[in-house]
């Protein structure tokens, strides 16, 4: 019975070993891999699983996208605040894949630990199992969050330095539109300036300045660039001079991450509590309480 389980698992690997080999040659068609720069934007576990999510996102993405409607408008917004070729069925299929993938890896480890020790009980067969599963479906939506959070970060530590850019080459002479490029063209790259350049480009194409700022605020989803649009858009609406008013707004903005910083500073103590309580505080009992150990053991063999 137990090598006959083994078989199965073995060739539900490799089922999925096919699948992803047959899967992965569709993947040009979506991104293009090395011909689309979006595909070295993705992050690792999303390109580990992209060929499996090509094949589940339309059955498996799509049902669980329709099933829990909230959990997906998160997952849309986090996907265009991260600027990654992702949408919800894409993420619920990326979870689904790797969540399978974990606990068919698991299950062969058990089994062989099952065969290899056969006193082992059930229970400590069938738990890594269930929390790998666990594990592969909550990676890729975590993974996704923190991309996200680290980009609006990048872009609200990038943004008290372009006002303050902008707001000089409009003192120069230069009008708001000139002086984002002229940011653009001197600014390097990150993610602020991507946002900036997708603004440029829709007002191109035709698009008022203003709703493509606006569209800008919606997808970086940053109160404090929504309140920069604002500001912007409230000055040209009134009249008023936008360079002095953006002088005055970048350095509201730096006195806000000096704030931010120090709060993170506070927390410091109470996030080291928990690595203190579990990895150092053990070490120093051990030091401490071993030659104490050592010391009674001889006194009562003796």
């Amino acid at each position: 019975m137990g090598s006959e389980v083994v078989v199965d698992v073995l060739i539900v690997a490799a089922f999925m070993a096919a699948a992803w080999i047959f899967t992965g040659r569709g993947e040009d068609k979506s991104l293009g891999h090395s011909r689309d720069p979006r595909w070295k934007q993705l992050p690792g576990v999303f390109k580990l699983t992209w060929g499996f999510s090509t094949l589940f996102e339309e059955s498996v993405g799509r049902s669980l996208s329709e099933t829990f409607r909230k959990r997906s408008e998160a997952l849309n917004a986090q996907a265009v605040a991260s600027a990654l070729p992702l949408t919800a069925p894409r993420v619920f299929a990326a979870s689904f894949s790797l969540a399978l993938l974990c606990v068919v890896v698991a299950a062969f480890l058990s089994i062989g630990a099952a065969v290899a020790f056969p006193d082992v009980r059930a229970v400590h067969l069938v738990a890594p199992v269930v929390m790998m599963g666990f594990i592969g479906w909550f990676w890729p939506s975590q993974n996704l969050a923190h991309y996200a959070e680290s980009r609006q970060e990048a872009i609200t530590r990038e943004l008290p330095f372009a006002i303050d850019l902008i707001g000089a080459a409009m003192r120069a002479g230069l009008d708001f539109g000139a002086a984002m490029r002229y940011y653009v063209a001197n600014a390097g790259h990150g993610p602020l300036v991507e946002e900036f350049s997708q603004v440029l480009n829709d007002t191109t194409l035709g698009r008022p300045f203003a709703q493509s700022l606006n569209d800008m605020a919606a997808r970086v989803r940053i109160e404090s660039f929504t309140s920069f649009v604002g500001v912007v858009s409230y000055g040209a609406e009134i009249g008023a001079p936008v360079a002095k008013t953006l002088k005055t707004h970048g350095e509201d903005l730096r006195r806000e991450r000096f704030h931010l910083a120090e709060r993170k500073a506070a927390r410091a103590p109470s996030m080291m509590i928990i690595p203190l309580v579990l990895f150092l505080m053990p070490s120093v009992f051990i030091v401490v309480l071993t030659p104490m150990f050592l010391r009674m053991s001889r006194i009562f063999v003796h």
